[in-house]
C-alpha cells in the first residue's frame, strides 16, 4: 500500500509535520492553491496500485475501511466505485451521508440516511447510488474509460461529475455499509459557506447541468432561490448570494471542453 497525500499550498506547517512524522509517505506539495479536482488528479497519476481510495482531509478513517472496500471490489460485479457509509466524527453513531442520490426531475442532490442512526442500516449491505462525496475508492482501469476529475470543475459537484461518468460508461456506483469513515465536521451545518465557496457552488452546479442535463439551467433562477433561503437559514450574509449568482453566470458563459 502506497501514501500519497497532497497539499493544496497549505499555510500551517503541514508539509513539514509529514516529511518529519511520515517520512515514507508520497508528499505532493503545491505551490498555490489548485482544489480539489486537480488535487486528486495528481494522487492518482502519480499512483501505481490497482486500487485508489480518494480521501479529503477532515477524515478518521475506521481500521476496517480499506479492507471492506477492497473486498467489495473482489465480488463478481461490475462495480467501478465504491465508498463507506460516513458518520460524524463528533457523533459517531449518527449518518452524514451514505452516498447521495440525484433526483428528477429537478436533478437536486441529496444526502442518502443524513442524520439516520446504526439501526437504519440494517438489511443493507450494499447501496446503490449515483455518487459518493468526500471520501470513496475506484479501479485504476476504470480511469482508462471514465477518465480524471473535471479541471472545469475545480471544487463543488466534481464528485457527482466523476460519478455519473462511471455510471455512464456500464459500472456501478455503491456504498459498502460495512466500511466506515468519521468525518469532521461540525453537526448543525449543512454546508460549509464562504464567499469563495458560495461562487465555486454556484458555478459548479451551473457547468454540471450544462454537462449532463442541459435542460435544467433553464431554472436556475430556482437554484439561487434555493441557495438564498439556505443562506438565510444558516444566519449567513447576502453576500453569498450574490457570489453564488455571480458563480451561476460565470458557468453559463463558460465554454465547455
Amino acid at each position: 500500500m502506497e501514501i500519497i497525500i497532497v497539499d493544496d499550498a497549505s499555510t500551517d506547517g503541514t508539509p513539514k509535520m509529514v516529511k518529519k512524522l511520515f517520512p515514507e509517505v508520497n508528499l505532493i506539495t503545491n505551490t498555490f492553491e489548485l482544489f480539489p479536482s486537480k488535487c486528486r488528479n495528481l494522487g492518482i497519476k502519480n499512483s501505481h496500485g490497482d486500487y485508489l481510495f480518494l480521501v479529503d482531509d477532515d477524515n478518521v478513517l475506521d481500521e476496517n475501511t480499506i479492507r471492506e472496500l477492497v473486498m467489495t471490489f473482489d465480488t463478481p460485479t461490475r462495480t467501478g466505485l465504491v465508498g463507506p457509509v460516513a458518520f460524524y466524527n463528533r457523533e459517531r453513531e449518527r449518518i452524514w451521508c451514505a452516498g447521495g442520490k440525484i433526483n428528477a426531475p429537478f436533478f437536486v442532490p441529496t444526502h442518502i440516511l443524513r442524520n439516520r442512526g446504526l439501526d437504519d442500516l440494517r438489511g443493507k449491505k450494499i447501496i446503490e447510488v449515483d455518487y459518493v462525496p468526500n471520501a470513496f475508492m475506484i479501479k485504476k482501469e476504470v480511469l482508462n474509460h471514465v477518465g480524471l476529475f473535471e479541471n472545469l470543475l475545480p471544487i463543488g459537484w466534481e464528485e457527482a461529475d466523476f460519478a455519473l461518468r462511471v455510471k455512464k460508461n456500464g459500472y456501478k456506483v455503491i456504498v459498502q455499509t460495512k466500511a466506515r469513515i468519521f468525518h469532521d465536521i461540525p453537526i448543525a451545518r449543512d454546508i460549509h459557506i464562504t464567499k469563495k465557496r458560495a461562487f465555486w457552488r454556484g458555478r459548479g452546479r451551473t457547468i454540471f447541468y450544462r454537462k449532463h442535463e442541459p435542460i435544467r439551467c433553464g431554472l436556475v433562477f430556482m437554484d439561487i432561490l434555493g441557495f438564498g433561503v439556505l443562506v438565510a437559514r444558516m444566519g449567513g450574509s447576502y453576500r453569498y448570494i450574490s457570489q453564488y449568482f455571480k458563480g451561476v453566470v460565470n458557468g453559463l458563459a463558460t465554454k465547455l471542453e
